[in-house]
Parts: C-alpha cells; structure tokens; sequence
C-alpha cells in the first residue's frame, strides 16, 4: 500500500473522520515543500492558518456532506493544483476517511483550470446531505428548513417593494436583528446606513434625545455644538428598533408622529426636519397584549403591523440545527486556532434539545464545544457544556428539558410583564400556578414589576 501511495505522479493526502492528517505522499510532500512527520495528526484548519494552502477539499466535504469536491488550490511554495477529494463513509453515513488526489496544473492558464475543475466535478453525484446555506451578498445564512425559506422569501419581497415600515416578532435569541440587516441589503437602500437600537438597552431619560437628537443647550449636559439623533444618521436607509415594546409611552406617540409625515425634531429646536428611512422594530413579547394592558398604543401598533414577519423558534426548523452548528464550529475554530468537533454522541443530544434560547443559545454552545473540550474531537460533551444530558440518553432526560424549556418560557414572560397575574394571562395559567412555578425555578419578577 506505502509503495502504490508514494509512486503515484499525484499529491495524495488522507484525512481520518476527524479532520487529521493520516498519510501523505512524497509527490505531496513536494508540492507543499514540508514532510510528512510535521503533517501526520495535524487538522486541516490548521494548515490553512499556518498558510499551507489557501483552501482545503477535506473542509468542504466536512461542511457540506458532499460526495466529492474538486478545487483549485494554490500553495505557499507557488505550486498550483486541482484538488479532488472523495469521502468514504460507513453504513450510518458518517465520514471515516477522505482521500484527496491533488494534481499539478501550474502551467494553465485560469480558463483552462476552470474547464478542468468542471469536467471533473460533472462526474460527481448528488450531495448526500445539504446543509442548507443561501449566501445573501455578505451574509450567509443557513436556511434548510421550508418555514426559514418562506420567510427570507416574504421579507425579500417587502424589502424590494420598499415597504417604509415593518414589524419583526420571534422569540428572543431566534435572529430578528439578522434579517433586519438582510432586509436592508436586498433593498434599494443597501448603498446606506443601517443603524440600529436596543430600546431596552438606554435609560428611559436618554432614548429621547438618542433617538430624535438635540440642539446645543437643550439640557444641562448637553453638547455645545448638539448632536444628531439615529433617525437622522439613518436618513436614506434603515433604522432598526429592537425591543420596541420597551419604548416608553410618550415616544411611542413621537415614533408615531414621524411614521405619519415623515419629520422629527430634535430636542430644544423647533425646526423640523424631514428625514426618509425605514423602519424596522422588532420584538419578543405579545404587543396585542401589551395594548390592552395600556403599555403600548394601540394606534402604533396598527401603523407598525401593517407588514410583519414572525421568525419561527429553533424549534420549529429543527432542519438548520446541523448547519448552524457547523457554521458556528467553524467560526470558533478559525477564531481560536483550535480543529474541536461534536462527536456523534454528542450531535445526537443536540437534535433532541429543544433549545429555549434559540439560535444565540446554539452558539454559545458551539463555542463551549470548540473552547472547553479537552481533545481535538469530542467524544463527549465538556462537562461544563449546560442544558445536555451528558448520558446521551435522550429519553430518559425528557423530564429535565420539559423543566428547562418551562423555566425558560417563565423567564421571557415574567421579562415582559408586570404583575404574575399578567404572566399567567400570557401563559394560559392560574396566577397560582405562577406563583408556584416561579418559586420551583427559582425564579423571581424582574425588580421594580409587582408580584
């Protein structure tokens, strides 16, 4: 076998299941201008860190469960190749070994390296998973689930009719602020700013003057010269209000007087100032309730709703769970100079979470993956990994997901209302029942919010 391996004409490299480097040629050597001992159990990502190479073959048939993969290659030593690698897997599906043939083609010109890596991909066949990813100018966004496709398709369509305002609902963590910026990149107004804002995030006596500006002198603290307000700085594009069911009463009615004509007027002045963006609010609680309990005007609410888009919860698109982890662990890899991935065992357990946090929650897990595991592909989950059942045995720890989902539905409600009176109200539970499952969480009403 070493001798067949090392009279080949080609490079030729083979990756084990988990991304390292098990052999590789003298022909190979060559190309790369490096030996085998420095290569041998060394992870793909690394060697693209370490400039090696400017993209790998094994990566993508990692990333995109593809049959084969065919690229151009260019490496540090000034070599350029055609690179074909082809995936050998197990009954179940799963990688055990990638073999990559890698052929000089230094002396063509770039038409006929395309031509070559055409002819060759077109006797690959159908991938055998996809993960999904639409790219979208400068984002790419993982979208396998049907219900996350008639989205991005709904909210293209608005953003290309150049609807002015737009209401975005979603639980919190499912990426309300990623489409807001997708939106604004599919529309006319890409070319300009798009400025955003966390209502909940400025103290109530500073949103004011962040959002509408203010003159030189307006209040004591006040800059000489004044400043403009984020309307202003989003004349042209979009300006997105995150949280919006957090915005006080009396701004409310002035969000309000701008959706009607289109004019603000910053603090201590008089002078209008017609200003042309849109507007995209988002939010996580229930507005129709929030307007019966007099917290959010009723009129508003209809201005905003004339166009809306509800974002479905991980939950609901269980199909994207695999991609997204995949794009997280690739970016966390790249970040720390780290090759750490799920084992089976462990994706398994992540098919099965309901995730309550959503897809901010699944990152932050892939984060942990990649930063506290202790070997280079995980066996098991780090035991600092929270939310898992580190037994793998998903049926046995329905109790605990059901109580942690409970937990989680608890804290966003008890977020967004006042009283546990209007928790159980949203929930569809007795106020007792509140009470009780508050204090078996260990939770408490945010402070300032009657019990």
């Amino acid at each position: 076998m070493e001798d067949i391996l090392h009279s080949s004409s080609d490079g030729i490299w083979i990756w084990d299941a988990f991304g390292r480097v098990i052999a590789v040629n003298k022909k190979a050597e060559e190309f790369g201008g490096i030996t085998a001992e420095s290569l041998i159990g060394r992870c793909y990502i690394e060697l693209i860190q370490d400039g090696l190479y400017d993209r790998s073959v094994a990566h993508d048939i990692f990333r995109s469960r593809c049959r084969g993969v065919t690229q151009a290659a260019s490496l540090r030593t000034g070599v350029r190749t055609i690179n074909t690698g082809t995936p050998y897997v197990n009954d179940r599906g799963e990688i055990v070994r990638i073999v990559v043939k890698e052929k000089e083609i230094s002396h063509l010109d770039d038409e006929a390296v395309r031509s070559e890596v055409s002819r060759i991909r077109s006797g690959f066949g159908e991938a055998f998973g996809d993960p999904g990813v639409v790219s979208m100018g400068r984002y790419e966004v993982v979208a396998k689930s049907p219900l996350y496709r008639r989205l991005l398709e709904r909210s293209f369509k608005l953003a290309d009719a150049g609807v002015s305002r737009l209401l975005v609902l979603g639980e919190s963590g499912t990426g309300k602020g990623l489409l807001a910026r997708l939106i604004h990149e599919k529309s006319r107004r890409k070319d300009h700013p798009f400025v955003q804002l966390n209502c909940a995030a400025v103290p109530e006596n500073l949103l004011e003057s962040e959002l509408f500006g203010y003159d030189g002198g307006a209040f004591t603290s006040a800059r000489t010269q004044g400043k403009e307000g984020l309307f202003e700085a989003a004349n042209g594009g979009t300006l997105f209000l995150d949280e919006i069911g957090t915005l006080p009463l009396p701004l409310q009615a002035k969000l309000l007087k701008y959706l009607d004509d289109f004019e603000v007027t910053r603090l201590g002045s008089t002078r209008v100032q017609k200003v042309d963006c849109t507007v995209v609010a988002a939010t996580n609680c229930d507005l129709k309730a929030s307007v019966k309990q007099g917290r959010f005007r009723e009129d508003l609410y209809y201005r905003l709703n004339g166009f809306s888009l509800t974002i479905p919860s991980l939950r609901q698109r269980p199909e994207d769970i695999a991609g997204l982890l995949d794009h997280y662990i690739e970016r966390y890899n790249r970040q720390y100079r780290l090759c750490r991935y799920p084992s089976r065992g462990l994706l398994d357990q992540l098919y099965d979470y309901p995730f309550p946090g959503n897809v901010r929650e699944l990152k932050n897990i892939a984060r942990q993956i990649v930063v506290l595991g202790e070997c280079d592909f995980l066996e098991s989950s780090p035991s600092g990994l929270k939310g898992l059942n580190p037994s793998g045995d998903s049926q046995k720890d329905l109790k605990g997901k059901m109580d942690a989902y409970e937990k989680e539905l608890l804290r966003q409600a008890a977020s967004m209302h006042r009283t546990t009176r209007e928790v159980g109200e949203y929930l569809g539970i007795d106020q007792s029942s509140v009470v009780r499952k508050l204090k078996k969480h260990g939770l408490t009403m945010p402070a300032g919010k009657r019990r």
